[in-house]
């Protein structure tokens, strides 16, 4: 009997837990006073917030073994920064042509606030003679996801580098940092990857300072790109320029007219690997490299519609892109220097021609953390 009288009085406990909260201390409260006190369900889009704020917060975990968090709020840093560029073209008869505009020097100041870091580079050449170039390069870097933007505008720039003719009898020398109106060159896109072993490895100690790498770590990385190309040449007018400098060229370049108007779009998938080594808790070198294969089209084809251009699909297009990261950085935690070089390499094919695109800047910079985050309680 006492048996049977245990198991109801436990089955009657059991049952008054599974109302929710109907004791305070040893009360038991009423239905009427329940309904003042019974805790509201959670709505369906407030459980998918909150599961979904646990998954990213899990995404963006750190290994805090390997990967030393950002102790202040704020950075503040000035940048010198210099811009290179060069574009090779190769003729199907054997000529070659190498283009670059001088190399650009940019310096400016920079703020940050957490992850994100703000700023703006001045073209030194523009304070003493106007220039007509536009150079934007864009980077962003969290510890699971990297993103470059870049667009670049060389409006007139160009001068001859190298030009090498299939007929040797020519002398192209003189025409070696000769200044070339006729050709501009328009390219703009971005690339975004994604950082496999992001809980170890930190891209962000390397290329933006927000947090400090504490032992090697590599990782293998995969992202996707898109690029958009103009290269325009009036080749009556690059004639002229050049065949003051050097007698018989115009025969030289027989088939230089097949470069005038090349318009291109490129859409990349690529992979690589990337490397933080510790040399001891301040000095950090990082390096990554990504290869990619680009799958180009014309612009009049791609006006045609998507379906047309996956109809149209050729292995013929495709190429193989690169693009390289170096950082070196010494971080104390309280203050940074360092330099960092980002390269990026694209090419371009036809029956004709191929050109070979060059693309790089490097960083040189220096700056402090302030204002110290709040320990949470």
């Amino acid at each position: 009997m006492r048996q049977v009288i245990f198991c109801i009085l436990l089955f009657l406990a059991s049952s008054m837990t599974c109302l929710g909260e109907t004791f305070v201390g040893t009360q038991l409260y009423d239905d009427a006073s329940m309904d003042s006190v019974a805790v509201k369900k959670p709505t369906f889009l407030q459980r998918l917030n909150k599961k979904l704020d646990v998954i990213l917060r899990s995404f963006s975990k750190k290994d805090t073994n390997y990967i030393e968090p950002q102790q202040y709020d704020f950075t503040a840093m000035v940048q010198h920064t210099q811009v290179y560029q060069y574009t090779n073209v190769v003729m199907q008869s054997g000529d070659r042509l190498t283009l670059s505009p001088d190399v650009v020097f940019k310096v400016g100041p920079y703020f940050g606030w957490k992850w994100l870091f703000l700023g703006t580079t001045v073209d030194v050449k523009s304070l003493f003679k106007s220039t007509n170039g536009t150079y934007i390069d864009l980077s962003l870097y969290s510890n699971q996801i990297g993103l470059d933007i870049y667009y670049i505008d060389n409006g007139s720039n160009f001068k001859i580098r190298h030009l090498k003719l299939k007929d040797q009898k020519i002398d192209t020398s003189p025409l070696n940092g000769q200044p070339l109106s006729a050709l501009s060159e328009h390219t703009g896109g971005f690339n975004i990857y994604y950082i496999l072993n992001h809980h170890k490895f930190s891209y962000p100690a390397a290329f933006s300072q927000s947090t400090r790498q504490k032992r090697s770590a590599a990782s293998a990385m995969a992202g996707i790109g898109y690029s958009h190309h103009k290269f325009n040449i009036d080749y009556l007018d690059f004639i002229t320029q050049i065949s003051e400098s050097v007698s018989g060229i115009e025969e030289g370049l027989s088939d230089g007219a097949q470069l005038s108007g090349v318009h291109y779009r490129s859409f990349t998938l690529s992979g690589g690997w990337g490397y933080n080594h510790v040399f001891n808790p301040c000095l950090l070198l990082g390096m990554s490299l990504m290869g990619g294969l680009s799958y180009n089209v014309t612009e009049s084809k791609y006006r045609e519609g998507f379906y047309n251009v996956m109809k149209n699909i050729s292995l013929g297009n495709i190429t193989f892109d690169v693009t390289v990261r170096l950082g070196l950085v010494y971080n104390t935690s309280k203050w940074f220097t360092g330099l960092s070089a980002i390269m990026h390499n694209y090419n371009y094919k036809t029956k004709y021609f191929r050109t070979n695109n060059f693309y790089g800047t490097l960083n040189i910079y220096g700056g402090f953390y302030f204002d110290i985050k709040k320990k949470k309680r």
